[in-house]
């Protein structure tokens, strides 16, 4: 299952925020601007992801992405 695009937001109408499975309870979360990668980081997947993302994983990983892009939008 590899690749597997499990889920994805738009945040702040820039940024697009992707996990996707890599392999089993492991996934990959991108943050990209106008398709270029500004950030990869694995993540895991709560049951493996078997029937959709777990919402606490969801909810994790909307707090990774915005602190890596408050970071980046005020330079620290």
């Amino acid at each position: 299952m590899r690749g597997k695009d499990l889920w994805s937001s738009l945040l702040d109408r820039r940024y697009v925020i992707s996990v996707n499975r890599i392999r089993p309870h492991q996934g990959e979360l991108t943050i990209t601007d106008a398709g270029r990668l500004l950030h990869r980081q694995s993540v895991g997947l709560s049951y493996d992801a078997m029937f959709g993302p777990d919402i606490d994983d969801i909810s994790h990983w909307q707090q990774l992405a915005v602190a890596f892009i408050d970071r980046l939008n005020h330079g620290r």
